[in-house]
């Protein structure tokens, strides 16, 4: 299948994580960069040259720059990372195919850290060595386990009533130290930094997306302590919520 060429020179540009409103449709443009999208929630839509292009949960595609896109059809409010780059495209076995499906479980920590700094203009070095891994993640895809995916799903749903290892203990009826051995093995992190990274994220969204008073997502995202996620948010993004809030709001990346 035709896609991008690993052997050759890869240009990072820049990279941000979208999220649509409801019946949003893709924007109209010619794009002169390559762009690839990883879909983790909903469906875009759009067209490439006049056909249609359907984006699902679960599947990345690499639009090809040059290209006429149009959002003709809504999109079911998809959430996506999408990055910009350059690079050659080909047919051959080192060929990233232009679609395919990703592991959001095991991809999401990357993704997430992409998007972070992406916001904190890190350097191109830094930027470029994390989209390579993501690149080659795709490339050699693996499998969550399905306990794994039972565990993480538990946390993303019960947020604001997780507040240790303890809980997961419970209510699974693991021992600690099997609970580690999975998410460390899985998603690279022990459960604390699991379940602190996706309140954070969570925090983030809502920041963005919403006008909800600080206090109040602090809440709904599991911290009964005001003080304590002011300064987990701090050290996780750098901005205080309010200054991410005002940022995030002002994207410059947005697509």
């Amino acid at each position: 299948m035709v896609g991008i060429d690993l052997n050759g020179l890869i240009t990072y540009k820049h990279a941000s994580l979208r999220y649509f409103d409801k019946k949003e449709h893709h924007v109209t443009r010619f794009c002169p960069d390559n762009v690839l999208l990883l879909v983790f929630d909903g469906v875009l839509r759009f067209s490439e040259n006049g056909t249609e292009v359907e984006v699902k949960k679960g599947e990345y595609y690499i639009q090809r720059k040059n290209v006429y896109q149009a959002g003709k059809l809504y999109s079911d409010a998809p959430k996506y990372l999408y990055v910009h780059f350059n690079a050659e495209w080909t047919s051959g076995e080192n060929a990233l195919p232009y679609k395919g499906c990703f592991d959001y479980l095991k991809l999401s920590s990357l993704m997430d850290k992409i998007d972070l700094y992406a916001h904190q203009n890190k350097s191109n070095a830094e930027m470029l060595y994390l989209f390579l891994k993501l690149l080659l993640a795709l490339k050699t895809p693996s499998v969550t386990s399905e306990t794994a995916t039972v565990l993480s799903q538990f946390v993303e749903n019960n947020l604001s009533n997780i507040s240790s290892l303890n809980d997961l203990c419970k209510k699974f009826n693991y021992s600690k130290n099997y609970i580690i051995r999975i998410f460390n093995k899985e998603f690279g992190v022990s459960p604390i930094q699991y379940i602190n990274n996706a309140k954070i994220k969570r925090a983030s969204y809502l920041l963005e997306t919403t006008s909800k008073p600080v206090r109040e997502i602090a809440v709904e995202c599991g911290y009964s302590d005001y003080t304590y996620f002011y300064k987990r948010f701090i050290k996780s993004t750098n901005l205080s919520p309010l200054d991410w809030r005002k940022k995030m709001q002002e994207n410059p990346f947005s697509e």
